[in-house]
């Protein structure tokens, strides 16, 4: 991605994740004289943003500020927006700072489509090219019309679905019936057997 003249956040915006703006970090970056809270409340009125679909906000305790008054954790309310939001938010300030925010995240648009497009990496390359020959040998295998239906899996899960069920038979045989459980057994069914005799 170009230099990030204002970072980007994984966060979840109408159920779906993706790459948002610390409004704060716009606001920031704008070199807007006005308090943050004002500005950020004034323009979500006056565009008619969502809370959910546009933005989401979130509350996080602030650090206090060395050798100042106000020395105990303060709450903050962040807001991340949509990079459409982002946008719109700078290109209303009409200003060189609001063209280049707003050309600067058409360009982070432009390389997250492009991601979404590229080819899968070398790895999973090659796990995508592994399923696709095993695909293509169980179709062979189908199309054999064979009585039993065989099924062609790669060699090492084999190998591990085989050690799986010798650890079981282990389990199995070590989990011997005691005695005891065995003569209660018998026991249960001779009177089961005695009380259906006697009606």
């Amino acid at each position: 991605m170009a230099m990030q003249l204002i970072p980007l956040h994984s966060r979840s915006i109408n159920e779906q994740t993706i790459d948002a703006v610390n409004a704060r970090d716009l606001h920031s970056f704008l070199e807007l004289g006005r308090d943050f809270s004002n500005w950020i409340k004034a323009r979500i009125n006056r565009y008619g943003f969502i809370e959910g679909e546009d933005f989401i906000c979130v509350e996080n305790l602030s650090s206090p500020k060395l050798a100042s008054s106000k020395s105990r954790m303060q709450k903050v309310k962040e807001y991340f927006v949509t990079l459409d939001m982002a946008k719109e938010l700078a290109m209303v300030e009409r200003n060189d700072k609001g063209k280049q925010a707003r050309r600067y995240f058409i360009d982070c648009e432009k390389q997250l489509n492009e991601q979404k497009h590229l080819p899968a990496t070398t790895t999973d390359k090659t796990s995508f090219q592994e399923t696709e020959k095993y695909q293509v040998l169980n179709d062979m295998v189908k199309a054999m019309k064979l009585e039993s239906n065989p099924v062609v899996i790669p060699s090492k899960e084999l190998v591990e679905l085989i050690q799986a069920v010798r650890m079981y038979q282990t389990q199995i045989a070590q989990l011997r019936t005691p005695d005891w459980v065995n003569d209660n057994i018998t026991r249960m069914k001779d009177l089961a057997q005695r009380n259906f005799t006697d009606f």
